[in-house]
């Protein structure tokens, strides 16, 4: 095909308009491993474009559904829209009714003039566009975004089921894209309540029987009081071991008073978050079994994370690994008005390493390093407030963002490797945690979506598996692919080629076996 004139990451994130609701074939490229059986489901926004409205933001686009499908080295792709009551609400009106992170609506027509005038004194939360991730609560697949409204979604076909509330069952008005699964089939994610009692909250989704509704028994295990009540921290992930929960209170806040007038001040969502540099970021470890938070409190100098990579306990300390951002470029960079004059998606990013101290001995002296781990540069020293002030250690030389990791056998345990898009945005990265070195695959011009990590059935080594990742073009007329990396040499060792335009996503899940 030829190439569009300029390569642009706007054609990355292109309002296709257009799904493939039906599997399509692809053209495979050397050799898929037979083990290799299962379904590479991805989310993420896929379209942009509404009548003659456009979405600000790439946050914001309407999710469209995908799977991969593998099986005997035959590859199939196929895409669906979700049929969310926003999706159904913008395209009966050919045009954006619902507000979305950067992008304030239209009022909807369908409504009075009194429905119109008290319609600007609600906040503009976000509804069931979920268009960010995959979640498994029993054995029922979801999507999700960043509010209390979730989608079940069939992973056969990607029909979409009911719609569902958190807040039906508990009382949070937002909760994470990012909840954990446990070993014993638990599912945990975070919560903030607003209002006179305004907490981050540890919710748990127990096991839930086969075809009971998985969140029947929802429970709110603990809680964490807001330390500015009008300003919760934003936050998109959080971190678990085998025994604790770290949150991070990052300053990132929302400013609740912008929210409560932000259609009648023609703000969105994004507009009334607020970075304050010069306020700490907290880490607070919370115990599983008690939902309570340990006694000390671990502050660090202001930073920005989307993305937790993994934590583990190790001799009596908590090691926590997240991407660390120094700032909120990144939020600000994903603006159609910004990747519509650049090429380059770098924005800096960093590998952080954090070690908290469980054990700590309180006549130890003011201005000592609590740190008793070996081969780590990271601190936390003992304030004369008797807090705990923890500096980090930069893991690689190159940045890693939509980190992935052997999750189902090592998240919440100590581990080597993690795998990312680099802070260049044009290419894949593998960083070994050991020794601190990192191996990168990238292909001139086109801009890799998060990879996704599939185990060999039996493997011993941790990186022994394959890394899924769709190579998307950033010419507009020339075909994106699957890729699939060796997870060990990170070497390429198939490719599916796509006859059918695909966007980009924002997460993935990798199910082994799913039967058509």
């Amino acid at each position: 095909m030829a190439k569009s004139a300029d390569p642009s990451l706007t054609n990355v994130f292109r309002s296709i308009g257009r799904e493939q609701p039906e599997p399509a074939a692809t053209v495979v490229k050397g050799n898929v491993p037979q083990w290799l059986k299962g379904s590479f489901l991805r989310n993420g926004p896929g379209l942009f474009e509404v009548g003659s409205d456009s979405y600000n933001h790439v946050f914001d686009g309407l999710a469209l559904l995908h799977r991969f499908d593998i099986l005997d080295g035959i590859i199939t792709y196929q895409s669906k829209f979700l049929q969310s009551d926003v999706y159904k609400k913008n395209m009966a009106t050919n045009r954006i009714v619902c507000s979305e992170f950067g992008t304030l609506a239209h009022p909807d027509p369908c409504k009075n003039i009194f429905q119109w005038f008290f319609s600007y004194f609600v906040p503009p939360l976000l509804e069931d566009n979920c268009n960010i991730s995959w979640i498994q609560l029993g054995d029922e697949y979801y999507v999700c975004t960043e509010s209390t409204n979730i989608r079940k979604a069939d992973p056969k076909d990607l029909e979409t089921g009911k719609r569902d509330d958190y807040q039906n069952y508990i009382a949070v008005n937002t909760a994470t894209s990012h909840p954990h699964k446990l070993e014993d089939g638990s599912v945990i994610n975070i919560g903030s309540s607003f209002g006179m009692r305004a907490n981050y909250n540890i919710i748990r989704f127990p096991p839930a029987n086969k075809g009971e509704e998985a969140l029947k028994n929802a429970s709110i295990d603990g809680s964490i009081p807001i330390r500015y009540r009008l300003y919760p921290s934003y936050y998109h992930s959080f971190a678990i071991t085998q025994n604790y929960v770290i949150f991070l209170e990052q300053p990132l806040y929302l400013n609740v008073m912008k929210l409560a007038t932000a259609k009648f001040m023609g703000n969105t969502l994004q507009n009334t978050l607020e970075y304050h540099p010069q306020c700490p970021a907290i880490f607070h470890i919370i115990e599983q079994e008690s939902g309570k938070p340990i006694d000390v409190k671990f502050f660090s100098s202001a930073f920005f994370c989307f993305h937790h990579i993994n934590a583990y306990e190790h001799d009596g300390h908590i090691v926590l690994d997240v991407c660390a951002h120094n700032d909120i470029e990144i939020i600000e960079s994903m603006s159609f008005s910004h990747l519509k004059k650049t090429t380059s998606g770098h924005i800096p990013i960093e590998v952080r390493r954090f070690v908290f101290p469980l054990a700590m001995n309180k006549d130890a002296p003011i201005g000592s390093n609590l740190v008793s781990l070996k081969n780590t540069d990271a601190t936390a020293v003992k304030m004369p407030d008797h807090s705990i002030h923890v500096t980090g250690e930069k893991m690689a030389e190159k940045g890693v963002e939509l980190p992935v990791i052997n999750y189902g056998l090592y998240n919440g345990k100590m581990y080597r490797y993690c795998y990312g898009v680099s802070d260049t945005a044009d290419s894949l990265i593998k960083i070994d945690l050991l020794e601190r070195t990192y191996r990168e695959w990238k292909d001139p011009q086109f801009h890799p979506s998060e990879p996704v990590f599939a185990p060999k059935p039996g493997a011993v080594e941790e990186d022994d598996g394959v890394i899924l990742a769709n190579m998307l073009s950033l010419y507009e007329n020339v075909s994106s692919y699957l890729l699939i990396l060796d997870g060990r040499s990170f070497e390429e060792i198939a490719r599916a080629e796509i006859s059918v335009p695909l966007t980009f996503g924002m997460h993935g899940i990798w199910i082994k076996d799913l039967k058509s």
